[in-house]
């Protein structure tokens, strides 16, 4: 079934071909240090540029396959409308014979000009944030790892996944002025959302340890093969606890935001959160 932990294997076609033919866009494409390569379950592969997706790319018949959003290829002609009525846009074709330095560059920047926005202010796209932590740190092996398998569990989309010192562990990325991290007490009373989220990836790591281990082992394995990553080790401790990164996007201090930082680590401290802060 598609989307189980089941269906990634390290023998797949596609990773099978990249080792034997080496071709000139995986060198390109693996070699760039502002993009990073994350291998997915039903064995395609994505491509990112600070969170915009540069690329997915999968393998059929006729051989390596790879799309992107037609805005990012010079396209912005809407084609059509969808069901709310709002413009529609699709994915396209990239010509890997032709992808070059060039073509990159040119992808990179209409990312940057369409996805990636406030990357100057205090309110950036949390994808940015993710993909700088990523770019700044090789441990984090994987992100957007996504399970809806179980209706006790519910979906779940969990934005990093770190792999140091034999320990894998998953995190939550959240942004200070994220609203989901602190609750109103006159509009809203309930528990903040981040603390049911916390507590609901904490289920999953308990009932999951088992398909979780087995599936990273695979993953760790395609991406050694694929030179993607150096360590030589795929037998881990997995720790059960997830964890939180806030990112303190603030460019100044008022007595507000100190309130409020005061006031989310309470919450967190009170809940026994695992969490750091950091700039």
């Amino acid at each position: 079934m598609k989307g189980t932990f089941s269906t990634l294997n390290p023998k797949a076609r596609i990773f099978d071909e990249i080792k034997i033919q080496q071709p000139k866009w995986w060198n390109l494409l693996s070699s760039d240090k502002e993009l990073y390569i994350h291998i997915r379950k039903d064995n395609y592969i994505n491509v990112y540029y600070f969170g915009g997706s540069f690329a997915k790319i999968e393998f059929n018949k006729n051989g390596f396959v790879a799309k992107t959003h037609q805005k990012y290829l010079g396209d912005a002609t809407p084609r059509g409308k969808d069901k709310a009525g709002k413009d529609k846009f699709e994915n396209d074709l990239i010509d890997l014979t032709e992808l070059d330095k060039k073509m990159i560059a040119s992808v990179k920047n209409r990312i940057k000009i369409d996805y990636l926005k406030h990357i100057e202010d205090e309110k950036p796209a949390e994808k940015w944030i993710q993909g700088r932590m990523i770019n700044a740190n090789h441990d984090f092996i994987d992100s957007e790892f996504q399970f809806n398998q179980d209706p006790d569990i519910e979906n779940l989309r969990i934005d990093l996944i770190k792999f140091s010192d034999d320990v894998l562990s998953f995190v939550e990325l959240k942004g200070i002025t994220d609203n989901r991290l602190r609750n109103d007490d006159k509009r809203n009373a309930n528990v903040p959302e981040i603390i049911e989220q916390m507590e609901k990836y904490k289920r999953f790591i308990i009932k999951y340890e088992a398909d979780i281990r087995d599936y990273y082992q695979r993953l760790l394995e395609i991406k050694m093969n694929l030179g993607l990553i150096s360590t030589k080790k795929v037998f881990f401790e997995l720790k059960m606890k997830p964890r939180l990164i806030i990112v303190d996007t603030y460019q100044k201090t008022t007595k507000g935001r100190e309130k409020r930082i005061f006031e989310i680590k309470k919450l967190l401290d009170f809940h026994d959160i695992d969490y750091y802060i950091t700039k």
